[in-house]
């Protein structure tokens, strides 16, 4: 049975038409064709251009079948791509905030930021294919998953703090990961040198010497990578705050343990 055969290659019950192709040896035309007729007597359902959900035989008709898993829906639907910010800082244990959507950095064409696929809501953020590099990869039951590493995560976020809700959340999660046992100046300063951009660099500079400005070995590198002009502490607030000199930072977002002048 056409079915059975899907089964098989399916990923937590998602079937691609190319997987579905090589599977069933059809051209692509073809098992699109095939994979349109089975969700139309009930066999499977739509999640997406050429995405299809495998249903359960309890499924009851008529009534849409949520994923099984989010994660692995995200790697099959909007690849190439990777788990990260709100997400990713969520699996590392770096913020105790629940999010209800799935954070996904992908670099498909996306029409919207945010989109609703199989029960399950997702966050989307586009970028070049080569800031794909480095993500790395996880179990989610028997299938594999990629999601930015912890250090990763932070400095996509001081990137762009969207990705994990605001600035504050941000600095909660590099004091939750300053403090854990996981920790590794060696490993953040590489991962900064190779994906911060200057805005990166002033948020983690100012944040970090809040947390522990004896730190030397991280702020000296933060001072000598700052770039001309002055950004804001958090883009998504409007107020522009108060000029900090000496990150270059338009400080516009009260936070704990502030102690700075500018």
């Amino acid at each position: 049975m056409v079915a059975s055969k899907l089964s098989r290659k399916a990923k937590t019950g998602l079937i691609s038409v190319a997987a579905a192709a090589a599977e069933l040896k059809l051209s692509s035309r073809d098992a699109a064709l095939k994979l349109g007729s089975l969700a139309r007597r009930g066999w499977l359902q739509r999640a997406r251009r050429g995405l299809y959900l495998i249903l359960p035989l309890e499924a009851e008709p008529g009534r849409p079948t949520v994923a099984e898993d989010p994660w692995v829906l995200a790697q099959e639907a909007f690849a190439p791509c990777y788990i990260g910010g709100w997400s990713a800082a969520e699996h590392w244990g770096l913020t105790e905030q629940i999010f209800r959507s799935t954070f996904v950095i992908t670099a498909a064409n996306i029409r919207a930021k945010a989109t609703s696929l199989l029960g399950s809501e997702f966050r989307l953020f586009r970028v070049p294919r080569r800031r794909l590099a480095g993500a790395m990869t996880i179990w989610r039951g028997s299938q594999q998953v990629l999601i930015s590493g912890r250090e990763r995560t932070i400095v996509d976020c001081l990137r762009n703090p969207e990705l994990c809700g605001g600035i504050r959340t941000l600095f909660a999660m590099l004091r939750a990961y300053t403090s854990s046992p996981e920790f590794d100046p060696r490993k953040l300063l590489a991962e900064l040198n190779k994906s911060a951009n200057g805005a990166a660099w002033k948020r983690f500079g100012y944040l970090f010497e809040l947390i522990d400005p004896e730190h030397t070995s991280l702020l000296k590198p933060g001072r000598a990578k700052l770039t001309a002009g002055n950004i804001k502490l958090d883009p998504a607030v409007r107020a522009k705050g108060r000029l900090l000199r000496g990150w270059r930072l338009w400080v516009n977002v009260g936070l704990s343990s502030e102690n700075d002048e500018a």
